[in-house]
């Protein structure tokens, strides 16, 4: 259940006490004690000892009596025995509780009287400046509190439901094990950042065995908790490939079916080559990293097989998505309503651009300075153009913010091409043509 603020906790109590001795629009009579002769009568009993009635009356002063003693299970029968409704009687009577606790979770904070540095990060992350031992201790506070409240109201039936992000990430799971895998996760989470907070960005070859080692217990761990079939369907929603594909598939516009495609092979690749884990924490020794030309090779291996899977449309979108100036671009079609395919429009001149560019760049009968001049008149032909795409609004504040870099790069005489796979290559108009490649005989 949620801590709430001592505040809130008064407020509740004092305005469910004022709830069943006046109900809203009520008029009082002459029979009815005012409010400060009930709570005078609630002191009196229960100075006397309360009401000890083991018969729920529904009357005010056995309410105030057992608010004033904190006594859940009176406070709960004599709010049901005055008609009050269940989910405000647990609103309250769950503030009840949290009152008795109040002190031991006081007790768990900090000893620090030094005001937080609000200017810097705060290098303790989510728990403060608590200990270990205090986090357990808790941790241990919150389930009991959980547990006493579960005893006088029984389980909250909104505990079941699940918000958004929960059933995005844990809808698939069978409800009994929704909990124990929402718990899997924060103790393996605080692992990881103990872990981080403990080496401060400076890690050992024994830290990375230790990162490595938490990540297999937690797959161990994963596998004891869910079925196969269950763990496939974490992985494809909390996996780190499925972290780092979320993004890009929102700017493809991936379907579910091509995004379940683009998981399975990059899955293997991303397990093959991470060096970091979620948190930061090196997951090999620097020297033990990949070896460029292998990572290469593979890199290789996967495009090929992501461009069969997709098709070579898709796949080119795919590509584009990883691309900074296609997500600005994206952005701002999106914002002011552009026709949808004025990203890949702009890409489309920015190849068509380079390409003239670089015949320009190998036509041997103009000089360097006559290429120059030419290739700096491509470029605001070029500019014109996205200026039509984009309008001269968007398209001014989109040149403001760094957007079509390869114009400003093709000014200064640096020409940029992009390969099949997005690969990025730069040639200066110094630079003598590549020769093709000799074939075999």
């Amino acid at each position: 259940m949620k801590i709430v603020p001592l505040l809130l906790v008064l407020s509740l109590l004092v305005n469910a006490f004022l709830l069943v001795v006046r109900p809203p629009g009520s008029a009082p009579k002459a029979d009815r004690p005012e409010a400060g002769a009930v709570a005078a009568g609630a002191e009196a009993a229960v100075a006397a000892g309360g009401p000890a009635s083991s018969l729920a009356t529904g009357k005010s002063v056995a309410i105030a009596a057992a608010l004033k003693k904190n006594d859940a299970e009176s406070l709960r029968d004599e709010l049901r025995a005055a008609g009050v409704g269940e989910e405000l009687i647990r609103a309250v009577v769950s503030a009840s509780i949290w009152r008795r606790f109040a002190a031991r979770f006081e007790e768990l904070q900090p000893a620090n009287n030094a005001k937080p540095a609000w200017w810097k990060n705060d290098e303790d992350g989510f728990w403060g400046g608590l200990s270990k031992e205090q986090r357990v201790a808790m941790k241990a506070l919150q389930a009991e509190l959980k547990a006493e409240s579960e005893r006088v109201l029984g389980k909250d039936p909104e505990a079941a439901k699940m918000n958004p992000w929960m059933e995005r990430q844990y809808g698939f799971a069978a409800a009994d094990k929704r909990e124990a895998l929402q718990q899997l996760e924060q103790d393996y989470n605080e692992l990881a950042n103990d872990m981080r907070r403990e080496t401060r960005g400076f890690q050992t070859p024994a830290d990375a065995e230790k990162a490595r080692f938490i990540q297999e217990e937690k797959r161990r761990d994963l596998a004891a908790l869910l079925t196969p079939a269950e763990m496939a369907e974490y992985d494809r929603r909390n996996s780190p490939t499925a972290q780092k594909l979320r993004w890009q598939m929102t700017q493809m516009d991936a379907s579910e079916e091509e995004y379940l495609a683009i998981f399975e092979i990059r899955k293997d690749f991303d397990e093959r080559f991470a060096d970091y884990d979620a948190y930061g924490n090196r997951l090999k020794p620097a020297k033990s990293e990949t070896d460029p030309k292998a990572r290469m090779e593979a890199e290789k291996a996967l495009n090929a097989q992501l461009r069969q899977a997709l098709g070579t449309e898709r796949y080119q979108t795919y590509v584009n998505a990883h691309d900074g100036d296609f997500q600005q671009l994206q952005a701002a079609t999106k914002r002011f309503g552009l026709a949808p395919g004025t990203p890949s429009a702009v890409l489309t001149l920015r190849e068509e651009t380079a390409k003239a560019a670089m015949r320009l760049a190998d036509d041997t009968s103009l000089s360097g300075e006559q290429k120059r001049a030419e290739i700096g008149k491509l470029a605001e032909q070029a500019r014109g153009k996205v200026s039509g795409l984009l309008g001269a609004e968007v398209a001014k504040t989109y040149f403001d913010n760094g957007g079509a870099p390869w114009l400003g790069q093709l000014q200064s005489g640096t020409i940029v091409t992009y390969d099949e796979n997005g690969t990025r290559q730069h040639r200066r108009l110094e630079q003598a043509a590549r020769r093709p490649a000799k074939t075999g005989q």
